[in-house]
């Protein structure tokens, strides 16, 4: 087992970008660790720890995408400068399906949520330095109610794997921050901190693209889910699949026990 003990990386605080199709970020700095969150190629993080031995960092992801220890070898590393005119340039995301794109003479495989930055010659300018087969949108067009849906459908049936934030497995909470990602809306990549998003909205006015939070009579936020119309949901249990909402399943049984699951709060992010 690898040594635990880590030291601040203060003086040589740096960033990056993943230039990779999909970058593991695990919970500790050894390779047996689970996952604590995946990032996308193209998407950003700033290294905050360095591991004893240099062969970890610990990131945090931009767009609250997440935090974990990647290998220092997976590490593509951006000055100030470039990492601050990355995030806010304008970008396009890949919203469906495989993308594949051609950077310095290499395939590459994109999968939802990825992004391309335009207007660097390091990445490309959009359609007209690059090579890029597959769907996108622009970011910086924030979906509507039913753009939210179809995203949200695009990814049913994906398995579930805790951590995993792509097709080839994710959970509720990162699968929610996927999906709103590609419609260009930032929403964490935490149960909690989605339970605390100030964007509620009443049960009874619950609409097409709103979060459902669940939890245990406790308050504790135990599962998320997305309405999508006439009384159904999606969420993801063993993997991305249907359900029934019915608020008065959850809200208006007396006398149940303190661990039976409830309905939260319903947040509103679509106008």
């Amino acid at each position: 087992m690898q040594n635990e003990t880590f030291k601040e990386w203060h003086s040589n605080s740096t960033f990056g970008i993943c230039r990779l199709s999909l970058l593991s970020v695990y919970t500790k700095p050894v390779s047996d660790a689970g996952l604590s969150t995946q990032i996308l190629f193209g998407e950003l993080y700033e290294v905050v720890q360095v591991g004893e031995d240099g062969q970890w960092l610990k990131i945090e992801g931009l767009e609250s995408i997440g935090s974990g220890w990647i290998l220092t070898s997976q590490h593509h590393p951006l000055t100030k400068e470039a990492f601050e005119f990355f995030a806010k340039s304008p970008r396009q995301i890949v919203s469906e399906g495989i993308g594949e794109i051609k950077l310095k003479d290499n395939t590459m495989f994109l999968l939802p949520g990825s992004q391309l930055h335009a207007g660097q010659n390091e990445i490309f300018e959009w359609e007209d330095s690059i090579k890029f087969k597959g769907k996108s949108r622009p970011y910086e067009r924030k979906a509507n109610r039913m753009e939210v849906k179809r995203i949200a459908l695009g990814f049913l049936h994906v398995p579930y794997l805790s951590g995993g934030r792509s097709f080839f497995g994710l959970n509720a909470p990162s699968w929610l921050n996927l999906l709103f990602k590609i419609g260009g809306i930032v929403f964490p990549n935490e149960l909690n901190a989605q339970d605390n998003v100030e964007k509620k909205e009443r049960i009874s006015e619950i609409d097409i693209g709103d979060v459902i939070i669940f939890g245990t009579q406790r308050g504790i936020p135990f599962q998320a889910g997305l309405y999508i119309g006439e009384g159904a949901l999606l969420w993801v249990k063993e993997k991305v699949r249907f359900g029934t909402f019915d608020p008065k399943k959850w809200n208006t049984i007396n006398n149940r026990p303190k661990d039976s699951i409830q309905l939260l709060t319903v947040k509103k992010l679509v106008d």
